[in-house]
């Protein structure tokens, strides 16, 4: 790998770039299981006034993909043809809204923190 700056030295480069890349792989690990958790809780809103999960048939479940990137990023998709609205909500044929369970929104939220402590454990690492 070509040094970025000629200031930092060799090994603290080397250091960075395998902190960075386990916190992502880690990272990525992670949100993979707590998408599949959101999906499967019940505690989704429903239109009968109770909670419940977004598995019927689990097909929107077992369809998560998870993309790595050419530029270091990852992509998730659930190629199902219901998957927005089932995450955003919707209106059924006989006008009747149902709504939105976004099992997205909360691991999201709650990765910054995750992948602050999962740095911190790659930094400890280094550190022996």
């Amino acid at each position: 790998m070509a040094r970025r700056n000629e200031n930092v030295p060799p090994d603290l480069e080397r250091m960075l770039d395998e902190v960075s890349a386990a916190t992502m792989r880690r990272s990525a690990l992670w949100l993979d299981g707590r998408f599949t958790e959101e999906i499967s809780a019940s505690k989704w809103n429903w239109t009968d006034g109770g909670t419940r999960d977004i598995v019927d048939e689990g097909l929107l479940r077992s369809s998560q993909t998870r993309r790595e990137l050419s530029d270091g990023s990852v992509e998730w998709s659930w190629p199902r043809e219901y998957a927005t609205v089932v995450h955003e909500g919707g209106v059924r044929t006989n006008g009747k809204r149902f709504p939105g369970r976004p099992w997205t929104q909360l691991p999201l939220q709650e990765l910054p923190e995750v992948a602050q402590k999962i740095a911190d454990q790659e930094i400890r690492k280094w550190r022996g």
